[in-house]
C-alpha cells in the first residue's frame, strides 16, 4: 500500500477482488453494505484483515 493510499479503499478493493460485493452507503463513505449487513469504515477494515486480504499493520 502507497502512503496515499486510503486504508479504506484498499480494503474494499481487496474484498470485492475475493469475490465480496461491497457498496458505499451514504454520500461520506463513511458506511459499507455487504449482504444484508452494513460495516463501519473500521469494521469494514477488520473484516478485510482477519481474512489476510490487508496487512493489520494499520489497523484501525
Amino acid at each position: 500500500m502507497t502512503d496515499d493510499t486510503d486504508p479504506v479503499l484498499e480494503a474494499v478493493a481487496a474484498l470485492r477482488a475475493s469475490g465480496i460485493a461491497v457498496w458505499p452507503i451514504g454520500d461520506e463513505l463513511e458506511h459499507w453494505q455487504i449482504g444484508d449487513l452494513v460495516f463501519s469504515d473500521a469494521d469494514l477494515w477488520r473484516l478485510a484483515a482477519s481474512r489476510g486480504l490487508v496487512e493489520d499493520g494499520d489497523s484501525r
